[in-house]
């Protein structure tokens, strides 16, 4: 990947005069290195990124164009790092952290339309560019074996992946619009060919009125786990409000180590009484954080 393959662009306001607000400006970075991040990690590796784990990306700064401010940002190709990835990220291009980003901002717009066909278009480039790979590399096809076993041990396509990812990116996004309305008037993220991604006011205040919730005090529930263990705070349940399933965020502690009580019960699909906290948004389940374990209630793959 060459350098400048990533960049963004903040226009309006502050940015008139080449400046914009230190504060916000850091936040926006912040959220935009988690969300490439993510992305890089999905592609290389096949699975959601693991609890503050990060894909290296290089930030550079240059002299802003009158009336903007623009940072061009490089994604490292360290191979130790992203091992048998790069050169799956290589065969997709930047392009594809384009796709992403643009699902993100769609996700927390309410577009989910356009989330999905974002999804399968990333799916597409991926499957392609490992077919290519197969090809023209003898390696690739051990390197393709040994992403189907992942996906195997994972019990996870890369769209619900993908999906859970995109989902989980609230923070990031809410981060990376931090100066949209506030010190600039927009913003847009250009990676490689792709359509530069544009987010205004409208978008950015939709996006961070996503992430307002009313939230209940704790208390005790017993939630139906779904029998997927994710390698992130998450934990996949039965939805206690209505049909269906949800993502419920981990804060307790003990589910960052190996074997723990929360994936050993997901693995048999038992149910679970935890101590929990509910954020509604427009008096609907929107998030389920998770505070500790109490104990299995059963077993119902017994």
């Amino acid at each position: 990947m060459s350098e400048d393959a990533i960049s963004v662009t903040y226009d309006g306001g502050d940015a008139r005069r080449n400046t914009i607000d230190a504060k916000l400006f850091g936040l926006s970075l912040q959220g935009l290195d988690r969300m490439v991040s993510d992305c890089l990690i999905i592609f290389s590796q096949e699975r959601l990124p693991k609890r503050g784990e990060r894909a290296p990306l290089l930030l550079k700064a240059r002299e802003p164009e009158a009336g903007s401010v623009t940072v061009p940002q490089v994604i490292q190709e360290a191979s130790d790092l992203l091992g048998i990835g790069i050169p799956i990220l290589s065969a997709i291009g930047p392009e594809i952290v384009a796709h992403y980003v643009s699902a993100v901002r769609d996700h927390f717009k309410g577009r989910d339309d356009a989330v999905e066909i974002a999804i399968n278009k990333m799916a597409e480039m991926h499957r392609v560019a490992l077919e290519a790979m197969a090809v023209t590399q003898r390696d690739a096809l051990k390197t393709v074996d040994q992403m189907d076993q992942r996906r195997h041990e994972e019990a996870m396509g890369l769209q619900d992946i993908l999906r859970a990812a995109i989902a989980g990116s609230g923070a990031a996004a809410s981060d990376y619009v931090a100066p949209i309305g506030r010190s600039v008037d927009n913003a847009s993220f250009k990676a490689g060919r792709a359509e530069a991604v544009f987010v205004n006011k409208e978008d950015a205040d939709a996006i961070r009125e996503s992430q307002r919730l009313d939230w209940a005090t704790p208390a005790n529930e017993i939630v139906a786990t779904d029998g997927f263990r994710f390698h992130t705070s998450g934990l996949s349940i039965e939805n206690p409000d209505r049909d269906g399933f949800m993502m419920a965020e981990v804060q307790d502690p003990v589910f960052d180590q190996e074997s723990n009580p929360y994936t050993i019960a997901a693995q048999k699909r038992a149910r679970i009484e935890v101590l929990a906290r509910r954020g509604y948004k427009n008096g609907k389940l929107a998030r389920l954080l998770i505070l500790d374990f109490i104990r299995e209630v059963d077993d119902r793959a017994a």
